[in-house]
């Protein structure tokens, strides 16, 4: 139980399609009721929002990195291969 007693409301209207989702969510979450439910889900996403844009964020910036860096041994390995197959010179 939280700290902090619950003594607000917030109501929003919702089609029946959208209230047969959001049922079927909870049953299979295991909440107690439709209310636990919206309230923990909005809740949790409040919480991890920025959390996992943050996240993602990191992770285009790791897959952009790793591109680069796959670049850089390709051309690395490219030349490798060319200096291989050159011949050297003798020394005259």
């Amino acid at each position: 139980m939280t700290s902090n007693p619950r003594n607000r409301v917030v109501v929003f209207r919702v089609s029946q399609d959208e209230y047969r989702a959001l049922k079927e969510a909870c049953d299979r979450r295991g909440s107690r009721n439709l209310s636990d439910f919206a309230r923990s889900e909005i809740l949790a996403d409040l919480e991890t929002g920025p959390l996992v844009e943050y996240v993602n964020q990191r992770f285009a910036s790791v897959e952009q990195a790793l591109a680069a860096v796959q670049s850089s041994l390709s051309r690395l390995n490219n030349l490798l291969r060319e200096n291989i197959y050159v011949q050297p010179r003798s020394r005259s």
